[in-house]
Parts: C-alpha cells; sequence; structure tokens
C-alpha cells in the first residue's frame, strides 16, 4: 500500500493534473461568485437608473400640463375680455380641451391610415422622451375647504358690530355670518346629511353611529386649524381633554393635505371617508356648475327637493329613455335662470342672497375651473414612477377702489343748498340718484387668472 502511494506522489505528471484541477475548481467558483455579483449589482444599477428615467418622465408630464394650463389661462382671459367670442366658445370648452389626456407613445389605432403613421413616426423620432408617459388633467370641483374655517378677526370690529346690530334688525340673518362661520354652518349641513343617508342605507353603520353628535366634529375641525386664542367656544373644554387623554397635541394651523384629517381625535376613519372626496384644502375659488355634483348641488340650494335633483342631472347628463341630449351651461346667468324659473328651487332674490354667501368666502359660480388635479405617470421597462400634483390658477385682485375725499367747498355748497331747499331738495337729490344707480345693470366682475402654480406635489 504505502508502495502505491509513492509511486503516485512521485509521478510529477500525476501532480500537476491534481494541482491543475484543484486550481480549476477553485477558479470556476470564484468565477461563478463573481460573475453573480456583478449581473446582480449590474441590475440593480439598471433599475436604478430605470427608476430615475421613469422620475424624470413623469416630472415632465407635470411641466406638459403646466404649460396646458398656461394656455388655458390664455383662453380664459382672452374671453373675459371678448364678450362676443364668449358667446360662440365657452370657458368650460377650453378647459375640455386642456383636460384631455396624453399617452406616450401614441397609441395608433389599426385603422390608421399611412400619413396618420408617419407623423406618428416622425414625431417619436424628433422627441427626447425615453420610455412611457401618461399625463392626466381632472379639474377640483369639491369647493368644502377645512381651512376656511379658521377664525380672522377684523380690525373694525366695533364699526361691523353695530353694523351687525342693525343688520339683526332686518332680520336677515344668514347673510350676517362671517365668512367662516357660513362655511362652517355649510360643513354641519353637509355631514348631517352624508351620516343620515349612511344611517339609512347601512345598518351597521347606523348601529355605531347612530347618535354621533355632528357638531362637536365640526367644533373639533374647527379648533385644529385655529390658533388656541382665536378660538373661544364652549365645546374647548371638552375638545382639549380628549387631545389631553390622547397625548396628542393640536396643529392649530390650516391643513396641508386631506390626509391630516385621521389626525383629528375625535372623527373616525369611517367618518373622514365619508366626507374626504368632498372636501379640498385648496382654495376653489370657483364651483364649475357643469361638472357640479349631488352632493354640492344640495349644499348650494338645501331646499332642493329628490325630483328636482333628478331633474337637473336630467338635463346635465341627458337621458336615453326620453331621448334627452346632455347639455352644458354656458354661463352661470343660464344656470340661474334654469334654477330659479324652470326648476322653481327658489326665487331670484334668494338666489342671488345664497350665491351672495359664497361670494363672501371667496366661493363664485362658474362655467371652468382653475384648480386641477395632475397625475403624470413615467415609465420604463418594469419600473414606473407616480406623481400627483394640484396646480392653482389664482385669480388676479381687484385693484382697491379709490375714494375721493370730499372737498370743503362742495361741503359749504351742500349746506347751502340744504338751507335752501329744505330737506325736501336733499331727499329729491338722493331720490333721483337712486333711480339712476337702479337703472344700470350691474355687471358681474370680470375674473382674471394668473399664471398657473403648484400647491402641493407628491409622489404616489
Amino acid at each position: 500500500m504505502m508502495s502505491k502511494l509513492r509511486k503516485i506522489t512521485s509521478n510529477e505528471s500525476g501532480m500537476a493534473i491534481i494541482m491543475v484541477t484543484t486550481a480549476v475548481a477553485i477558479l470556476t467558483f470564484i468565477l461563478v461568485e463573481f460573475t453573480f455579483e456583478t449581473k446582480l449589482n449590474k441590475i440593480r444599477v439598471e433599475n436604478q437608473v430605470d427608476r430615475y428615467q421613469a422620475r424624470l418622465n413623469a416630472e415632465a408630464g407635470i411641466k406638459f400640463a403646466l404649460a396646458k394650463l398656461k394656455i388655458y389661462r390664455v383662453a380664459w382671459n382672452t374671453l373675459e375680455d371678448n364678450e362676443s367670442m364668449k358667446k360662440t366658445v365657452s370657458p368650460s370648452m377650453a378647459e375640455k380641451v386642456v383636460t384631455q389626456p396624453f399617452f406616450y407613445p401614441i397609441p395608433l389605432d389599426k385603422r390608421a391610415n399611412i400619413i396618420q403613421k408617419n407623423a406618428v413616426a416622425e414625431f417619436e423620432k424628433n422627441n427626447l422622451i425615453n420610455g412611457e408617459m401618461n399625463v392626466e388633467i381632472q379639474p377640483i370641483t369639491g369647493f368644502l375647504n377645512p381651512n376656511t374655517l379658521k377664525v380672522i378677526k377684523e380690525a373694525n370690529s366695533n364699526q361691523n358690530q353695530g353694523q351687525d346690530n342693525n343688520d339683526r334688525d332686518d332680520n336677515n340673518e344668514t347673510s350676517n355670518l362671517k365668512p367662516f362661520q357660513f362655511m362652517e354652518k355649510t360643513f354641519f349641513e353637509t355631514l348631517e346629511k352624508l351620516v343620515k343617508d349612511k344611517n339609512e342605507t347601512d345598518e351597521e353603520f347606523a348601529l355605531k353611529y347612530s347618535n354621533l353628535n355632528v357638531e362637536l366634529l365640526i367644533k373639533e375641525l374647527k379648533y385644529y386649524v385655529n390658533n388656541p386664542k382665536d378660538y373661544d367656544e364652549p365645546e374647548k373644554a371638552d375638545i382639549e381633554k380628549n387631545y389631553e387623554l390622547a397625548g396628542i397635541k393640536a396643529k392649530h394651523a390650516p391643513l396641508e393635505t386631506l390626509d391630516e384629517m385621521y389626525m383629528l381625535q375625535g372623527w373616525d376613519d369611517e367618518i373622514v371617508n365619508l366626507l374626504k372626496d368632498k372636501m379640498s384644502v385648496h382654495q376653489v375659488s370657483v364651483i364649475n356648475i357643469n361638472e357640479i355634483t349631488e352632493n354640492q348641488l344640495r349644499v348650494l340650494f338645501p331646499a332642493i327637493t329628490n325630483f328636482q335633483v333628478e331633474t337637473f342631472f336630467k338635463r346635465k347628463n341627458g337621458d336615453d329613455e326620453q331621448g334627452q341630449k346632455a347639455k352644458d351651461f354656458q354661463d352661470e346667468p343660464e344656470f340661474k335662470k334654469y334654477i330659479t324659473e324652470e326648476l322653481g328651487v327658489l326665487d331670484a332674490s334668494s338666489y342671488d342672497k345664497r350665491i351672495a354667501e359664497f361670494k363672501k368666502a371667496r366661493i363664485t359660480l362658474g362655467v371652468a375651473a382653475k384648480l386641477f388635479k395632475v397625475i403624470s405617470k413615467g415609465a420604463i421597462g418594469r419600473t414606473s414612477y407616480t406623481l400627483e400634483a394640484f396646480i392653482d390658477l389664482p385669480v388676479k385682485p381687484e385693484p382697491p377702489k379709490e375714494t375721493k375725499p370730499k372737498s370743503n367747498t362742495s361741503r359749504n355748497g351742500q349746506e347751502n343748498n340744504s338751507d335752501l331747499n329744505g330737506e325736501d331738495g336733499d331727499n329729491g337729490n338722493s331720490q333721483s340718484n337712486s333711480n339712476e344707480n337702479d337703472g344700470k345693470e350691474t355687471k358681474p366682475a370680470k375674473i382674471y387668472l394668473l399664471e398657473p402654480r403648484i400647491v402641493e406635489i407628491r409622489q404616489i
């Protein structure tokens, strides 16, 4: 046995073969490990590059949406300056053109002709987009904004208080409400109606929230967005106690996203979800009457009946059974005429008073929106990146009206005239002026839009 082993070890060619085989085995193992790590790192780098490219495509989609909204702004302001053109081209038509979705690569129908195919091929050849890009622009119509509950103290509070007392004598309680008080009332009516309807259709929800204190929830929301010094109501102690027991501190500042609603201590997630789709933390200054929902219509006109709501949406969306086509409102006066005369929801004076309350809260009616949600999705290969942005076109503020001080000569002249003509002469002048003002039709103020700006952006 030992002699055989000595022969093998003394055989130099055999030892060389063993050493080479061992080296090849070791190098093969090292090569496999090195190749695996190299390919893994290559895949990681490629995925990272694809992610950056997908993000660039999504950001390019946001910039593309901004460019489209700049065109929309120019169209809006041009129509405001040209009344004759406004009768032919409605702002809602401009909105529909701008909100058309954009897809890249451009999808081609099988029936596309050679000219269309060549045009698309030429476009794809000359652009720098690498991958895919989908851009959707949606108008925001939810005008319930929790930030409108913020108390704004007026400088001349004593004067306003005296004016409010005089107004109360006229038995016009609704018009006495300040903007935040009116929005608080609107929030309460909306949530109360939603909870009531949910209780009637969902038995489990009714068992849990049949005794829900809607007023306290609205007070808590108001407390959450206001400075503690500005919020002084009887419910303050109970609300503060709930937050202290939970070890949570209220924000006491305007909400930046609707997701912050889930931080409210007294609001369950089911209640937040019930109201969330009807709200926006960004100021919706213009309500698009052609995109109005049933809930928003009931908020605008609480006295509207179910039959009137059904009739309204048959006119708006069309009715296949009766062969009625959908018809958009061309402007706000047409909407007013339909609500007051054809539907008979309320008379013209009550309509004006109701809309005036929303105007105090900086909310007006229109046929096109000024706040949009943009969803931009960029993709390349198996990687995608989606951005959600809210883009607002602020309303250009009106210049302050110049008040001309009365001169001494005019005052003396008025006193002399009053002495000569007596009280009747003065009343005659004022009456003639009032008649002249009544004869003039008050035209609605023109609304001009400023450059679009991103007010919120996030990855989804």
